[in-house]
Parts: structure tokens; C-alpha cells; sequence
């Protein structure tokens, strides 16, 4: 009789452990960021359309995306010589560098269906910046009604460079 009732307490008390612990929710999918190879002039707006791509199978809608550093700090203008800002941009635009006469309607990057392919806008403004492969861009999205964040490196990124002297050629 003593051992029924520990065990109906063990029981008892178990049920309302186990219901409380959070069951992990692993995302399946990737995000790809194509490459463009560019050298850009210091002191000038660039605006980059490039594609973004999402390999799950589920859409995601994307809360934020910003570039970091590998241990995860922030980019900025003041220690890095890179100011940005994200936007979307219609599925349908060319991807490549473009001028602010040029590039068209930006939409909210906050909120962004990507499903399959989508394209966003990377906006930048340089100063003396010299390669760096410690840099990544960390997307912060939703997906199945779930938070999540991945961080992507990016060549494009980690090659983006400044020169007084370009003439603006590919170097790839």
C-alpha cells in the first residue's frame, strides 16, 4: 500500500514537471544571400538589391536583419566605417548596385514574406573600410508562428571594401 502511494505521488508530482518543460523547436531551412563584387568609393550612398533565399519549406517573415561582427557585435560607422540599413524590395528588381535617383520604391524590411526568393536592399554609406571576414549579417524572422534568428555569412560582406582610386570595378 506504501508503495502505490509513492508512486501515485511520484506520479503527481512528474505530470506537472514534465508538461512545463519547452519542447525545442529546431528550424529547418537556410538563408542564401547572393554575391556581388564591387568596390566602393568612401563618402557616397550605395544601395545594393540583391537576392535573398529561404530553403525551408514554410515562408518566413522577417522581424529585423543587421550585420555583425562573428562574436556578434554590432557593425557601426564609428569603429567599422560601415552605416546601413535594410529594406525590401520588389521580387522582380534586378539585383545589382544602384544610385538613390535609381533605385525605386523601398518597402519595411520588418515584416517581409520571403518564400523561396525574395530581395532586399542593403543601403550603405563608407568610410575607409578594409575586408574583414569576421562579418555576418544576423536575421532575426519568424516562421510557423515561431522566433527564431540565423546568422549568415556572406561574402559580399566580408569583401566590402572602400577605395579612394576606384573606378568601380568587380574584384572577383
Amino acid at each position: 500500500m506504501k508503495k502505490l502511494l509513492l508512486c501515485i505521488s511520484v506520479l503527481f508530482f512528474l505530470v506537472p514537471v514534465v508538461g512545463c518543460i519547452e519542447k525545442e523547436t529546431t528550424v529547418t531551412g537556410e538563408f542564401d544571400l547572393w554575391n556581388i563584387g564591387f568596390t566602393f568609393k568612401p563618402n557616397e550612398v550605395y544601395y545594393i538589391v540583391n537576392t535573398i533565399e529561404w530553403t525551408g519549406k514554410s515562408p518566413v517573415t522577417i522581424k529585423s536583419i543587421e550585420l555583425i561582427k562573428r562574436a556578434e557585435q554590432p557593425i557601426t560607422y564609428q569603429d567599422d566605417g560601415i552605416n546601413y540599413e535594410f529594406f525590401g524590395a520588389d521580387p522582380l528588381k534586378k539585383s545589382g548596385i544602384y544610385g538613390k535617383s535609381d533605385i525605386g520604391d523601398l518597402k519595411s524590411i520588418e515584416n517581409l514574406e520571403v518564400k523561396g526568393k525574395g530581395k532586399i536592399v542593403l543601403k550603405l554609406s563608407l568610410k575607409d573600410v578594409k575586408e574583414d571576414s569576421d562579418r555576418r549579417v544576423k536575421i532575426k524572422f519568424n516562421v510557423n508562428g515561431n522566433e527564431s534568428e540565423k546568422v549568415v555569412e556572406w561574402n559580399t560582406l566580408e569583401q566590402l571594401t572602400t577605395d579612394k582610386d576606384s573606378n568601380h570595378s568587380i574584384h572577383y
